[in-house]
């Protein structure tokens, strides 16, 4: 069914209680093939809205307008959120749905997402932020190049230095390209290797190979051991949702997607700016504007009603170029490193942004 054709209204019965009805459309013209429904993730958003909207407009009903039997509405407002929350319940049980459609038992506000008036959109990082993936490509990089310099240490004789997966992983692989990022690095060790093509295989040794080397590892990495989304990532993002903002992941990996995907966190995130948008448009990876930019073109909202919420040092640096109010996501050395990149704010995880309320209602 077209979200354009069928939309959340509240009105009043003939006794007064306000209810939520479909609000009526044009005819949508019929759909070539079967007509897929939306996530109930996004059917429990445009609920929330609806009935935060509902308990808004009783809110105002204390003012000058009188309204009859104002406290017999809200309570009947509460119950027919509980009504609401029990049927996607029970809706995503028989659909098999999981983790199941949430619903606020209170309006879900900006303020209550620890964010400033005015943000229409939010930005997230995926390693860090939304999900624990980070330690899984570290891992796939440092097979990928600890191999190679095993092997060059023996035909040189150079003394093998393995790749630290903490600094080496963040200073030059996080959140570039992977091209970008075996070059950095190899160049930090004084290492040349030629470009390749884009179809090297795994086994040649050309920036090419290795990047494709890497993906295979990264491959295997999430069949073997998976990923998690971070504690707290998925409510943030479920209630970011249901307070009406846009939300888009942004991450220069070309494993974006499976691992939105093993993490639960797909039905929640609208636009995916990854490897694959990187290299059919030309953008540049952070610490440029561009990833954040085409970001928010997506989501059509202007740069400057926008924040991005990244764990990356680059992260920092391109939401300033890009004009976005910038939110660092990390805790200790980590922290400290983009409070020293120019990070107006850190905190320690999306949970901790939360209203209490939220991570309890429901």
């Amino acid at each position: 069914m077209s979200a354009s054709a069928v939309s959340p209204r509240t009105t009043t019965t003939s006794n007064g209680r306000p209810s939520i009805s479909p609000e009526p459309g044009p005819t949508p013209a019929l759909p070539a093939g079967p007509a897929q429904p939306p996530p109930l993730d996004a059917i429990a958003s445009a609920w929330q809205q609806a009935l935060d909207a509902a308990e808004h407009a009783l809110a105002a009903a204390r003012g000058p307008v009188h309204v009859t039997n104002l406290d017999g509405r809200r309570h009947e407002l509460t119950q027919e959120r509980l009504e609401t929350a029990r049927a996607l319940t029970r809706l995503g049980r028989l659909t098999g749905v999981q983790p199941l459609p949430w619903l606020s038992s209170v309006p879900v506000t900006t303020k209550m997402l620890g964010l400033p008036d005015g943000v229409q959109a939010c930005l997230f990082d995926l390693d860090g932020v939304l999900t624990d993936s980070g330690v899984l490509h570290a891992w796939a990089w440092a097979e990928v190049f600890d191999d190679l310099l095993l092997r060059l240490s023996e035909t040189t004789g150079w003394q093998f230095i393995r790749f630290d997966r903490g600094a080496d992983y963040r200073n030059y692989i996080d959140g570039r390209a992977r091209l970008e990022g075996v070059h950095a690095f190899l160049a930090s060790r004084g290492i040349h290797l030629p470009e390749g093509r884009y179809g090297d295989p795994g086994t040649a040794d050309t920036a090419c190979g290795l990047a494709r080397r890497k993906g295979d590892m990264m491959t295997r990495g999430l069949r073997q051991h998976g990923v998690s989304a971070v504690p707290g990532a998925r409510r943030y993002l479920e209630a970011t949702g249901h307070a009406g903002l846009g939300r888009a992941v942004v991450s220069a990996s070309s494993s974006t997607l499976p691992i939105l995907e093993l993490a639960g966190l797909t039905s929640v995130v609208e636009e995916r700016v990854d490897a694959d948008v990187i290299r059919a448009e030309g953008l540049r990876s952070r610490p440029a504007p561009d990833l954040l930019l085409d970001a928010c073109k997506r989501l059509d909202v202007e740069p400057e009603h926008a924040v991005t919420l990244t764990n990356s040092a680059a992260g920092i640096a391109a939401g300033h170029a890009a004009g976005l109010t910038v939110i660092g996501v990390g805790e200790g050395s980590q922290g400290e490193l983009l409070a020293g990149f120019g990070a107006g704010r850190i905190v320690p995880s999306l949970r901790s942004l939360l209203d209490p309320r939220l991570l309890t209602s429901g």
